[in-house]
């Protein structure tokens, strides 16, 4: 039986260098002589493909002390103390301005042989965090490993970008809000126009086409109802998108396709471009939503997990979906009016989302028509994309704020994907069951909101420590 939430994203064989990033490196230090409190060979083989451990160095002098902590090279994203079990009168109680000065978190390993937390390490925990040193004392080795792989990830978005195609008209404006990414993480938001990306279609031929119909959509992916033509310019849209990526060096991407691609009356939708590229490595999102984009390089970097996003609808407002709709969208019978408060449907572009096939219960993802909305009517034109997901999985729903300090994150399960057979412009739906629906809609900044399998809560509470941003769970 699958395991979704052990699934991990398909990715192609070659991706682009700039979308790797290395592990992160840590440094021990031993205070003294003695039995150290963490066996660090031992610990380099536990994090083996997650962290480099530097040769331990061995304490002689205070003076000695604060000459490595100071001179330690940007390489190093942490430091990893090492003492003498249950005797904790360390060179950093009595002399911790270095570490002050030096700005480097601090790592207090859990113990090894019970995978528990070093409690002794308790009050160096608390001085230090009282003098303003980023330190963290871990519980266990889950929570350790995913300490080190929110270290290394906050390194890579240091220096990088994503890239937002066409107007900036919706709340996500990148010239107005996108710095708050910049400031918060590093990355950078670039704006390029629909007329770049359209310019860049003449460029292929009908053999680079039929190359990506051969090596790409052979085996994950079903066309149902989708025009030739419509995939052909589907394809072609992706090739273009993925060379303005190239040009960029950038981490993603997203159009604005309801604010100007769609509205405009093209058609050349970039759904099938999010699929593609995704299995290259690049991180891709609806209408342009940079913060969402954002919240999937979390969930895909950090945890190299599957992620999708879409709209989030509470079955709750009856008016609001019955206008966008033409129908409320409600639960069937078997889900109680009384137990709606805490229901949701998931749909975008008349379907559940661009759902990635590892994240479908067949294994494929459908080409359609494009879906359109009950205001802008299906007309056959464009390539749209449909995939169903896991009824009964657990999922965890994060959503980031604009200001870029808060990352909301809720529990949920995947309750159905339900099938609207006489609605055109929304064949298919999600249905979420939350655990508290009502806190989260309050909390979230959008409508959008990123999934992904299985309770990562408390991995994204660790991220979210480390990047500086304020974890609200629901």
């Amino acid at each position: 039986m699958k395991k979704y939430d052990e699934v991990q994203r398909f990715l192609i064989e070659t991706q682009p260098n700039h979308l790797r990033y290395s592990p992160a490196r840590l440094q021990p230090i031993q205070a003294k002589p003695g039995n150290p409190s963490v066996d660090v060979p031992r610990l380099g083989q536990i994090l083996q493909g997650v962290a480099v451990l530097n040769e331990t160095i061995a304490i002689q002098s205070p003076e000695h002390w604060e000459n490595t902590v100071l001179s330690l090279d940007e390489s190093v994203d942490a430091i990893l103390p090492v003492s003498i079990p249950a005797y904790p009168t360390e060179v950093w109680n009595s002399h911790p301005q270095a570490l002050v000065e030096r700005g480097l978190p601090v790592i207090f390993w859990s113990l090894l042989d019970y995978d528990e937390p070093d409690f002794w390490r308790w009050a160096a925990r608390d001085m230090l965090h009282t003098l303003g040193v980023d330190v963290h004392l871990v519980r266990n080795r889950h929570e350790g490993i995913a300490l080190l792989r929110a270290l290394a990830l906050k390194r890579f978005l240091r220096d990088n970008r994503m890239v937002v195609i066409g107007e900036q008209n919706f709340p996500w404006n990148a010239h107005a809000v996108g710095d708050r990414v910049t400031r918060q993480l590093g990355t950078e938001v670039i704006v390029r126009s629909l007329e770049d990306m359209r310019g860049r279609y003449t460029r292929f031929s009908a053999e680079d086409i039929q190359h990506v119909r051969e090596t790409r959509l052979a085996h994950r992916y079903e066309a149902g109802g989708v025009r030739i033509e419509e995939l052909d310019q589907a394809i072609r849209t992706y090739l273009a998108i993925r060379d303005i990526l190239e040009e960029e060096r950038a981490l993603g991407f997203g159009v604005n396709c309801f604010g100007d691609l769609i509205i405009r009356g093209g058609r050349d939708t970039p759904c099938l471009a999010q699929l593609l590229l995704r299995e290259e490595g690049y991180i891709a999102s609806c209408d342009g939503d940079f913060i969402a984009m954002t919240g999937m390089i979390l969930a895909n970097f950090f945890l190299n997990k599957p992620a999708m996003m879409s709209n989030l609808y509470p079955v709750s407002y009856v008016g609001a979906l019955t206008d966008h709709f033409g129908e409320p969208l409600s639960p069937g019978e078997e889900y109680p009016r009384s137990e709606w408060r805490n229901f949701a449907r998931l749909a975008h572009c008349g379907y559940v989302g661009v759902v990635s096939p590892e994240m479908t219960p067949s294994g494929k993802t459908y080409l359609r028509s494009w879906g359109g909305t009950y205001e802008i009517k299906r007309d056959g034109r464009g390539c749209g994309v449909d995939g169903d997901l896991a009824g009964g999985e657990p999922i965890t729903v994060i959503s980031l704020g604009s200001d870029m300090k808060r990352l909301m994150i809720a529990q949920a399960r995947v309750a159905e994907t339900t099938r609207h057979p006489h609605l055109p412009h929304c064949e298919a739906s999600g249905l979420l069951e939350f655990r508290d629906l009502a806190g989260f809609e309050e909390a979230v900044s959008r409508d959008h909101v990123v999934v992904i399998y299985g309770d990562h809560q408390r991995d994204f509470e660790i991220l979210a420590g480390v990047l500086g941003l304020e974890a609200k769970i629901f």
